[in-house]
């Protein structure tokens, strides 16, 4: 499994490279900074962080040499290997479609820099959004952690008699199926949430049978108590992979801290670095909208200790990061945290 995530990283890191040179952005022989690089490719102002991403991945593995701000080719980079997605998709036990969208979005990957074309409207023209996440989040490594969110979420107790859950960014509803099942015998009751009617809609179609569950809308950029999650009454807040989207994190964390009672479980999952192939695919749908502000980092994703620095912040201990680095799960990139309201 490590070595066709290895193959799918060179494949991504060709595509990347071949983006550049096909578009004349960074042609060969030529030296060029960022801020070149995107005005010739065309990028929207929204997605010139990509294609930065881009270039720090290139360089990090050796196709790129840079001077000073400049950038140039180490070598001429050969064509990726484009056909060998399904074969690699399939070794990572992901659903043909995600080899079929990917490829799709390899090929329309300058319009999609330059807002000719958007994600989103790609993953509708594959079918039901709901149904693409899904698939997309059917793997081998997020079904593990969704599967080790659950076991610790088993093990919480509940201040009063019913156990509280909010989850947020619900999505498809991966994370939910795995935390309910680990909770059926428990008196509960477990609110999900996401910032799309389309996932809450769907959620409360899937799970409406379900005891305890409610739906509804949140938004990690407003103020919880404003929509309706009152101070100090959660036992248990899920994140499955949506942090990153808070555009402030600091005031996002307090607000799950202010959210949970004292001792409250705060389980979520994130990836920790940059993923080539993502970079060349879902990563695209981490551009703010057209409308909104930039993004004020790069930086899409954080550093084991730099959560715990930011949960430190707000409140939170944290006591679990799984799996280790040195465990074959680590591989992928995501990982589990596990962190615990300090009283106050």
């Amino acid at each position: 499994m490590n070595t066709a995530l290895n193959e799918l990283e060179h494949v991504s890191l060709g595509v990347m490279a071949q983006t550049l040179l096909h578009s004349q952005a960074l042609p060969l022989q030529a030296w060029r900074n960022a801020e070149q690089i995107n005005a010739a490719l065309g990028t929207a102002a929204r997605h010139a962080w990509v294609v930065r991403r881009w270039l720090a991945a290139l360089t990090r593995t050796g196709l790129l040499r840079k001077e000073g701000e400049r950038l140039g080719w180490s070598a001429t980079p050969l064509d990726p290997q484009v056909g060998e997605l399904p074969r690699l998709y399939a070794e990572l036990g992901f659903p043909a479609t995600m080899a079929r969208l990917h490829t799709q979005v390899i090929e329309c990957l300058p319009e999609l820099l330059r807002d000719q074309l958007t994600l989103t409207h790609l993953l509708m023209g594959g079918g039901d959004p709901v149904k693409v996440l899904g698939a997309y989040q059917h793997n081998p490594f997020t079904a593990a952690i969704n599967q080790a969110l659950a076991e610790r979420a088993r093990q919480v107790s509940a201040a009063g008699g019913t156990l509280r859950v909010l989850e947020l960014g619900g999505g498809a509803g991966c994370t939910t199926d795995a935390v309910l099942a680990a909770l059926q015998t428990r008196e509960k009751e477990y609110r999900f949430t996401d910032i799309s009617s389309l996932f809450t809609g769907a959620a409360q179609r899937q799970f409406r049978l379900e005891p305890g569950m409610q739906f509804g809308l949140l938004d990690l950029d407003r103020s919880f108590s404003n929509q309706g999650i009152a101070p100090h009454s959660q036992d248990l807040v899920i994140a499955g992979n949506v942090l990153h989207n808070a555009r402030n994190l600091p005031d996002c964390l307090g607000q799950i801290r202010t959210s949970l009672v004292d001792g409250g479980t705060l389980l979520f999952s994130e990836s920790i670095a940059d993923n080539p192939a993502m970079l060349t695919f879902m990563h695209l749908l981490l551009s703010p909208p057209a409308d909104a502000p930039l993004r004020t980092s790069d930086e899409a994703f954080m550093a084991p200790d730099a959560w715990r620095l930011a949960l430190q912040a707000a409140g939170f201990e944290l006591l679990e990061v799984w799996p280790a680095a040195s465990e074959p799960l680590a591989a992928a990139g995501q990982r589990l945290f596990h962190a615990r309201g300090v009283s106050t």
